[in-house]
């Protein structure tokens, strides 16, 4: 019984102990001058110090004058409101400083915060009415003296302070990661209760263990115990007078200017006429055509009456009157149509001679005259023409042994005076070339496994086994050795990347929350444990989960496919590809390694890694720095064989438009008629005309081009072939009772003057294009001026020759392939009785009549091959003396050639003569040029990727892969040159963003504008060295910038070598800078030091590296952002004068998704910067990777529009000189206008961009329209008659040829292209060339020809006497 009473008194002992040691921690008197705690007890495991538990009454300072100056330091706020009695010790003073610097390194730029932070937890801490607001909850024992300390506490704070504590530093901006400083103090919290939760958080609960020693709870104002209040302090906000912010620090204060307000968005339809389907473009365009219309169809009407020689009255217009009696009462299409029906009669009077009536403009006069005199000259001489010719162009084609092809595509589409080159070559010159990228995009399929699926339908990437998947590629990537070409060395990924800081890679990739390291995803991080999980990781990426080089990966970088909406719910839920980045090296001395490397790196990317993924339910797609020069260098041999198939039936096309079978002969004839070796001959000079103009575009320096070598040849083959066809034809009409010679040189004078037209109109409108500041259309215009050019002088010269060859030829009967065998006539001739051969005995001859000279083309020679079977302007046939002396009608000659004359003659014409044709005409042009006015508006500029690389590339799926996961934008730096570092000059302020600086200083305005993004384009604050550079300076961070006393050499932080290893190493060391004291080199004012300072500290800035005790470090963050100079003491460049030469500051674009996104953004950062320079007064100017290819599309449609009209009017003065007709020259002006207006709105209408490969070939689709133009107006000039008499002949004469030689040439050549392997020919070339033949056909042999009969110009004036051209 006494046992067990002694028990229970021992036991009751032991309970009221332990009640009593709980009573002893508990906060039970909560009252103004009472503590929640007070002192430090004991530490924890990790050394970290732990308060007492301990509710007394506030403690007065006493004696201990450094408290009061390190409470005086750290806490002035309190200091100042308090009765000088505080609820800490000293110690517990010193780890409150240096708790605070540290989050005092993110928040020094902003006075205000930084004071209201420190203020926070100084009230906390040391506030005298501590038991207020703070009840001890939970305590523990010390690791080191096991005495009861606090574990965990709760703090009570009005939602006032917390809101307004929280708004006062929710915007500043940490610049060395570009990033609001809120991600690091606060965890990214989105509101004050999320920041307090961060900010009290016990350290145990992260990974690595940063944070409290001891778990703070916030609670929260309505859970605030009775008898408790919650704490209410005064919070001054950032735009506080005293403690004012910058603006990019603090954007909502007054001073600052707010972001532009979002334009409207753009009203549907015409709002000014209240239409919401139509804008005011289509309504003025359809009045334009209704009010167009009926004056036309009246104007047609008119003409259509005065042309029957009907009186011009109402009952006329209506169709009311009586027929007149002009012609019989027959009407101009009916006279033609009867006239042609009947083929003329014996009776009837031939035409009179051309040359012999017309008074031809000087020009027309001279070159008809020097073209006779050449022509027969030539003929005469066929082979020495040939041979001189042929060694011309051989000289010429010798400059292509300087022949060079350039792939660049900067050096095709940007020139040296281009302000991007300029630019991009300032920033290279400066700070070296931009690092080169490669990447892997890694995405999942439908086949995947994965716990969620994202908003798109696709499961959700981040899985344990995709995880571990990422990890055995990184493996093959880091084993990936490639051997470097000239060296014996191999080029690995560690060699290769680029390296900011240390010796770790800088890789962008998810497998950084790890260090790269599979043990410590799957282990943790000794000694820390347990391991990490991707969406700890996804949560606290800025400051526990940090990559092997110090810096925070965000998801954002390194996933993809997440929704950027309001339907984005988590990245672990809703991301679908893992993008990782391999940053390489681009200095010259890493290029050939970095190149030999890359290409392993597809190659190891295209086979084993796809080969993982593909077997994982994933797809890979890669790309690397120099894929695009690969694939593009690779297409340009894709479609090689498409090109020569293309020439090929071209080529076939050619000779058998050429060739004919004369009348009534066998089809065996066309052995001897066919023109096979003409064709080839010609297609030879084009050839030659091509080779020479290379050879002396690059014997003069300038290089080839893909577009070039592709462009040219089928631009000179289209000119070229007209004039072959046009030359052929009219040495056909010519009189074969006539000397060879005399023929050809009749041909040539006839021709001559059309050929020498057109030629001169397309060189002087390629050779404008030579103005451009593209270097491709540049090089190309100039080349294809020279390539005409060419072809235009071996056109009247070597193919006269061929020409005439050829016409021997087929008199002596000699076969077209083999022209050493003579076949028999007996063997060629047809019936008898019908022309053609007749053997060789003389009698049978063929005869017609040419409506050029309007004489009978009478067969002479024992069994020659007639060489005319047709008129020039009409043809008409009458029969000839046959044998017996009977009157026969010959069957006219076949081939493809006379088919389409005999099309122009019989139906063509005739029906452009009807009037309801020329209103239908007039209504279908006029109706489509005004629709595509309307289209043009809308053409898109650029070129996108997928349609430049070859389809097969694997290219193709990165490309859209870029564009569908990726979440950020290009990099852009803002660079500043000759940036005054003197304290008295203004430039520091105009361009820094901290306190002090100007509000609208460069940085400040760039923090603005990036909270409008979507107007912008500017996606974040600039990182700045500047504002890093000032705040690491600055003696509110002590632990930055510090110097050993004994020789004033840079002192690192604490928790670095050698301070870290030996605390006494750097006992004495110093702070570099104090705020307040005497003057001297130590004195800092107003934040801002002497040049003197600045030299000897700012080297010291960007040598320093970030760490936990100085984050501000600019190793790594700006080792490239300032100039550098081994010539200068410091190391930057200009510094000993003052400045620093130049430096850049480093924001992003918003993720640009499109062409449009690309143009639009670098124009609106060009537009900001422009609207700042001048305020400033600053020398900065802006580069981004992609603004030397994209500069191109600011102005192309000006430079277009400038280029093409330019080109135009020049066209326009040219047929003006050759023809003394303003009114012809007016009327080409408007159908090229027509063909190029109507060219673009098929462009927008087929889905084709304006870029410079469009407009080059709209420079060459101008050249052509000449081609088609220029025949069929000098054709009609020349004619004598009325306008319908003249525009029958002329489409009768040249018709034929254009529609021959040009359309369906070219047609033939471009259907081919619809097949080509490669997306830009199929686009640029099919599509564009296919438009062009059928636009340029259709304005020339349709709607010119009606415009001539109806208003084309006068004829010209008649001598009474005859002119021969050969007297002249």
């Amino acid at each position: 019984m006494c046992i067990s009473k002694a028990i229970l008194f021992v036991a009751l002992t032991v309970l009221a102990a332990c009640t009593s040691a709980e009573l002893n921690w508990r906060t039970k008197v909560h009252a103004k001058g009472t503590c929640a705690s007070y002192g430090i007890c004991g530490h924890r495991k990790d050394g970290d110090v732990l308060n007492c538990a301990n509710n007394t009454e506030a403690q007065p300072i006493g004696g201990s004058s450094s408290m009061a100056q390190k409470l005086q330091d750290v806490c002035p706020q309190l200091v100042a409101e308090s009765d000088g009695k505080y609820c800490c010790t000293e110690e517990q003073v010193d780890t409150l400083a240096t708790q605070i610097q540290t989050a005092g390194i993110f928040l020094v730029g902003c006075p205000a915060c930084n004071q209201n932070f420190k203020h926070f937890f100084c009230t906390i801490t040391c506030s005298a009415d501590q038991s207020l607001f703070t009840n001890v909850t939970s305590a523990q024992k010390a690791y080191d003296n096991n005495r009861t300390v606090v574990e965990a506490i709760d703090v009570f704070v009005s939602d006032t302070y917390g809101q307004h504590f929280y708004n006062s530093c929710k915007d500043v901006v940490y610049a060395a990661a570009n990033l609001k400083a809120m991600s690091f103090i606060g965890g990214g919290a989105q509101n004050f209760g999320e920041f307090f939760e961060f900010l009290g958080t016990v350290k145990d609960k992260r990974v690595p263990p940063t944070g409290s020693p001891f778990q703070i709870n916030f609670p929260g104002e309505p859970e605030t115990p009775r008898g408790m209040v919650a704490a209410n302090e005064t919070v001054p906000p950032c735009w506080d007078s005293a403690l004012k912010c910058s603006c990019g620090d603090c954007p909502e204060g007054p001073q600052c200017t707010p972001p532009p307000v979002p334009p409207p968005p753009q009203p549907s339809g015409c709002a000014a006429l209240g239409l919401r389907s139509m804008s005011c473009t289509a309504f003025s365009l359809i009045i334009a055509y209704i009010v167009l219309l009926p004056l036309l169809l009246l104007f047609v009407r008119v003409r259509a009456v005065h042309a029957k020689g009907d009186p011009l009255d109402l009952r006329s217009l209506l169709g009311m009157a009586a027929e007149g009696s002009r012609h019989g009462g027959q009407s101009w299409t009916e006279e033609l149509l009867a006239q042609n029906e009947a083929g003329g009669g014996a009776g009837e009077e031939a035409p009179k001679t051309l040359s012999e009536e017309i008074l031809y403009p000087t020009i027309e006069r001279r070159l008809r005259s020097a073209y006779y005199h050449m022509g027969a000259c030539f003929a005469r001489h066929p082979w020495r023409t040939i041979g001189v010719a042929a060694l011309i162009m051989a000289v010429f084609a010798l400059g292509l042994l300087r022949f060079r092809v350039e792939t660049d595509p900067q050096r095709l589409w940007v020139g040296p005076s281009s302000r991007a080159a300029k630019e991009k070559a300032a920033y290279e010159a400066t700070f070296g070339p931009f690092y080169r990228i490669e990447q892997l995009i890694l995405s999942t399929t439908p086949a995947a496994q994965a716990p969620y699926q994202s908003p798109s339908g696709l499961p959700a990437i981040l899985t344990d086994a995709n995880i571990r998947l990422l990890f055995q590629m990184q493996r093959a990537v880091d084993a990936l050795a490639a051997p470097v070409a000239g060296s014996n060395a191999s080029a690995t990924l560690q060699q290769v990347c680029y390296k900011p800081l240390g010796n770790d890679c800088a890789t962008q990739s998810v497998l950084q929350f790890w260090k790269m390291d599979e043990g410590i995803y799957e282990h943790g991080t000794p000694p820390y444990g347990p391991p990490l999980s991707p969406e700890f990781c996804l949560g606290h990426w800025q400051t526990q989960c940090r990559a092997t080089f110090e810096a925070p990966m965000d998801p954002d970088i390194i996933l993809g496919g997440f929704p950027a909406g309001p339907e984005f719910r988590n990245y672990s839920a809703d991301a679908t590809a893992f993008v990782v980045t391999y940053p390489v090296d681009s200095s010259q001395d890493n290029r050939a390694a970095a190149e030999a490397w890359e290409a392993a790196f597809v190659e190891l990317a295209r086979t084993q890694l796809s080969v993982m993924a593909a077997s994982a339910g994933l797809r890979l797609s890669f790309s690397s720095e120099r894929s695009v020069a690969d694939e593009l260098a690779r297409e340009s041999y894709a479609d090689v064989s498409t090109v020569a198939i293309s020439y090929i039936a071209m080529l076939a096309y050619i000779a058998v438009a050429l060739g004919y079978i004369p009348a009534g002969a066998r089809p065996w004839a066309v052995l001897v008629t066919g023109r096979a070796s003409l064709g080839l001959g010609g297609v030879l000079i084009v050839v030659a005309a091509v080779a020479g103009a290379l050879g002396l575009c690059s014997l003069f320096g300038m290089w080839s081009t893909l577009i070039i070598m592709e462009v040219i040849p089928f631009l000179v083959l289209a000119v070229g072939v007209d004039n072959m066809f046009i030359l052929a034809n009219t040495l056909d009409a010519a009189d074969p009772s006539q000397p060879l010679p005399e023929r050809v040189g009749q041909a040539l004078s006839s021709a001559g003057p059309s050929i020498t037209l057109a030629a001169t109109a397309e060189v002087v409108a390629f050779a404008l294009g030579g103005f451009s500041t593209m270097p491709a259309v540049q090089n190309f215009s100039i080349c294809a001026a020279l390539a005409v050019f060419l072809d235009f002088c071996l056109q009247v010269t070597a193919f006269v020759a061929l020409l005439a060859l050829d016409a021997e030829r087929i008199r002596q009967r000699r076969c077209d392939a083999a022209p050493c065998i003579q076949l028999p006539a007996s063997l060629l001739e047809g019936d008898a009785g019908h022309g053609g051969y007749q053997g060789q005995d003389g009698q049978g001859r063929q005869s017609s009549q040419s409506g050029q000279d309007g004489q009978a083309m009478a067969q002479e020679g024992s069994g020659e091959v007639p060489v005319s079977t047709q008129g020039m302007y009409r043809e008409s046939s009458s029969s000839a003396p046959a044998g017996d002396g009977s009157s026969v009608k010959p069957k006219e000659a076949r081939g493809v050639a006379r088919m389409l004359r005999s099309y122009m003659t019989h139906y063509h014409a005739p029906a452009l003569l009807k009037t309801a044709t020329q209103a239908t005409v007039l209504t279908v042009f006029v109706g489509f040029f005004l629709l595509s006015i309307g289209a043009v508006q809308h053409i898109s500029r650029g070129l996108e990727q997928e349609t430049a690389l070859p389809r097969d590339s694997y290219l193709q799926p990165y490309y859209k892969d870029v564009y569908g996961y990726l979440r950020v934008g290009p990099p852009l730096l803002l660079v500043v040159k000759d940036l005054n570092m003197s304290r008295k000059s203004e430039d520091i302020n105009a361009v820094c963003s901290i306190a002090g600086c100007r509000d609208d200083s460069l940085l400040n305005q760039v923090a603005s504008a990036a909270r409008t993004p979507s107007q912008t384009y500017i996606a974040a604050p600039a990182a700045s060295w500047l504002d890093d550079f000032l705040s690491w300076i600055s003696p509110e961070i002590p632990r930055c910038c510090r110097a050993f006393p004994k020789d004033d050499s840079y002192c690192p932080p604490p928790d670095q070598p050698p301070c870290s290893v030996n605390a006494s190493a750097c006992a004495n060391c110093t702070t570099c800078f104090r705020a307040r004291g005497l003057p001297g080199p130590a004195l800092l004012k107003q934040g801002r030091p002497t040049l003197k300072q600045t030299r000897q500290r700012l080297p010291w800035f960007l040598d320093a590296l970030p760490s936990e005790d100085c984050a501000k470090g600019g190793a790594g963050a700006y080792t490239d952002a300032l100039q550098r100079s081994a010539k200068e003491s410091s190391g930057i460049k200009g510094l000993g004068e003052g400045k620093v030469a130049a430096s850049s500051f480093r924001t992003s674009y918003v993720p640009l998704n499109k062409q449009a996104d690309f143009i639009n953004g670098m124009q609106a950062v060009r537009d900001f910067l422009g609207s700042i320079k001048g305020s400033l007064g600053l020398d900065v100017y802006s580069f981004s990777v992609f603004h030397v290819f994209f500069e191109q599309y600011l102005s192309i449609g000006r430079d277009a529009a400038v280029l093409l009209l330019a080109a135009a009017v020049a066209v326009t003065l040219v047929t003006l000189l050759f023809t003394a007709s303003v009114w012809a020259s007016l009327l080409v002006l408007l159908v090229l206008c027509m063909i190029l207006v109507d060219l673009l709105g098929v462009m927008v209408w087929w889905n084709i961009q304006l870029n410079a490969v469009s407009l080059v070939n709209l420079v060459m689709a101008l050249g052509i329209s000449v081609e088609f133009c220029a025949h069929v107006l000098h054709a009609f000039v020349v004619a004598p008659g009325t306008r319908r008499e003249r525009m029958a002949a002329a489409v009768t004469d040249v018709g034929a040829s254009v529609l021959s030689g040009i359309t369906l040439t070219k047609f033939v050549g471009v259907v081919v292209l619809a097949f080509a392997k490669t997306e830009i020919f199929e686009v640029y070339y099919f599509r564009v060339y296919f438009a062009l033949v059928i636009l340029g056909a259709a304005h020339s042999l349709v709607l010119l020809p009606v415009l001539l009969a109806l208003a084309g110009p006068p004829p010209l004036p008649q001598k009474p006497g005859p002119l021969d051209v050969r007297q002249q």
